[in-house]
C-alpha cells in the first residue's frame, strides 16, 4: 500500500485545486490510516488542510483539523507546535465566516488559540488580526478599530502572516471599515511593486477596483482589473472573483457575463457562507444588468440561478448571519451593497 500511497501524492502534485484533489488526499489519508504510521496519519492531513482551503472547502478542513489536535494533545512531544498553531489561523479565517457556528462557539475557539499562542510563546498579533474579521462581520466598527491597533502594536514573529499579506489587509481592513482612500495609501508599497507574495499583488488589484470605482478613478480601476483577472484561477479565489463580477457589472458587461460562466459552478459547491453571500450579491446585479439589456443567450447555471433564487439565497444566508450576530447588521450590507452598486451604474454611466 506504501506504493499506492506514494502513487497518490505524486498524482496531486499535478492536480489542480479542487474536489478531485481532495478525493486523492482523501485516499491517501484511508491509507496511512490502515497500513501506515500515525505520524503518516496526521501528516498527510495537515497537508490536506491547505488543500480543502484551496479548494473551497472549510467543513473538511475543520473535521481534520479537529483530529490532528486530538493527536497532537495526546503527544505533544511528537509533533511541531508552529504548523499546528499555523493552520489555526486558517481555521479561525474560516470559521467566522459559517454562520451555522455560534458566537459562543466562534469565542471559545478563539480564546482556545489565544492561550496555545501565549503557551507557546508566541505574540498576540495573529490573533488581534483574526479578531478584527469577526468583529466587522458583526458591524462592531469601534471595537474593531481597537483591535486594529492592538494588532499593527504587537511584535511580529514566526507566526505572523508575511510583509505583503499584511500590507494587503491593512488596506482590507480600511476599505471594510469605509474608507476607501485609507485603504488605497495603505496599499500603496504593493502597488508600487516594493511588497510582494505567493499572492500579492493579485489579491490586492482585486480588492482595489471596487474602491476605484467609488472615488472615480475609473481609468486606474480597469488598468488594475486587467493586470490580475488573468492570475486567478480556482475556488480559493472566489471572493475576488465576486469582486471582479461585481466591477465588470459596472464597467464591461461582456466581461462580467464570462466571468460569471466561468465562475458559478465554484459559488454552488462553496460551503463558506459570507464569500457565497457576497459572490450572489455580485451575480443579482449581473442578472439585474443582463436582463434589463434583454439579452438572450443563455447563462451557465440558467435553470438554478435566476433572480428569484438569488433573492432567496441571500435571504437566507443574510437571515443566517443575521441570527448568528444577534443584530441586522448583515441585512445593511446588503441592503448598502444593493444602493451602491446603483449609484457606481449611474455615475460611470454617466462618465462615458
Amino acid at each position: 500500500m506504501k506504493n499506492r500511497y506514494d502513487e497518490l501524492r505524486r498524482a496531486t502534485w499535478s492536480l489542480p485545486d479542487g474536489k478531485q484533489k481532495l478525493a486523492v488526499m482523501e485516499e491517501m489519508i484511508l491509507i496511512a490510516d490502515r497500513y501506515m504510521t500515525e505520524e503518516d496519519a496526521y501528516d498527510i492531513r495537515m497537508d490536506y488542510l491547505s488543500a480543502a482551503i484551496e479548494a473551497g472547502r472549510p467543513e473538511k478542513m475543520l473535521v481534520v483539523f479537529s483530529w490532528c489536535v486530538s493527536k497532537f494533545e495526546k503527544n505533544p512531544g511528537v509533533y511541531a507546535h508552529h504548523m499546528l498553531i499555523w493552520c489555526y489561523k486558517w481555521v479561525l479565517n474560516e470559521l467566522w465566516q459559517m454562520p451555522e457556528f455560534s458566537l459562543t462557539q466562534i469565542e471559545r475557539i478563539y480564546a482556545d488559540f489565544k492561550e496555545r499562542c501565549l503557551q507557546f510563546g508566541y505574540s498576540l498579533r495573529p490573533y488581534y488580526q483574526q479578531k478584527i474579521n469577526l468583529l466587522l462581520s458583526q458591524g462592531l466598527q469601534a471595537e474593531a478599530a481597537a483591535y486594529y491597533k492592538k494588532w499593527r502594536a504587537a511584535p511580529r514573529d514566526s507566526l505572523a502572516d508575511c510583509k505583503a499579506c499584511e500590507q494587503n489587509l491593512f488596506g482590507k481592513y480600511h476599505f471594510q471599515a469605509g474608507y476607501p482612500k485609507k485603504g488605497l495609501q495603505a496599499l500603496k508599497p504593493i502597488l508600487d511593486g516594493r511588497m510582494r507574495c505567493r499572492s500579492i499583488p493579485q489579491n490586492t488589484y482585486a480588492q482595489i477596483i471596487m474602491p476605484l470605482l467609488k472615488v472615480k478613478d475609473y481609468e486606474q480601476a480597469i488598468a488594475a482589473a486587467k493586470k490580475s483577472i488573468h492570475l486567478l484561477d480556482g475556488p480559493m479565489y472566489l471572493e475576488e472573483f465576486g469582486l471582479f463580477l461585481a466591477f465588470y457589472t459596472v464597467t464591461d458587461l461582456a466581461k462580467a457575463e464570462k466571468l460569471y460562466n466561468r465562475t458559478v459552478h465554484l459559488a454552488l459547491e462553496s460551503k463558506n457562507g459570507w464569500i457565497r453571500l457576497h459572490y450572489w450579491m455580485a451575480v443579482r446585479q449581473f442578472l439585474r444588468e443582463w436582463h434589463r439589456k434583454r439579452r438572450r443567450k443563455k447563462l451557465a447555471a440558467a435553470d438554478v440561478v435566476t433572480l428569484d433564487w438569488l433573492d432567496g439565497e441571500i435571504a437566507s444566508l443574510t437571515a443566517a448571519f443575521n441570527r448568528r450576530n444577534g443584530n441586522d447588521y448583515v441585512s445593511h450590507i446588503v441592503a448598502e451593497n444593493d444602493k451602491m452598486a446603483g449609484k457606481l451604474l449611474r455615475e460611470y454611466a454617466a462618465a462615458q
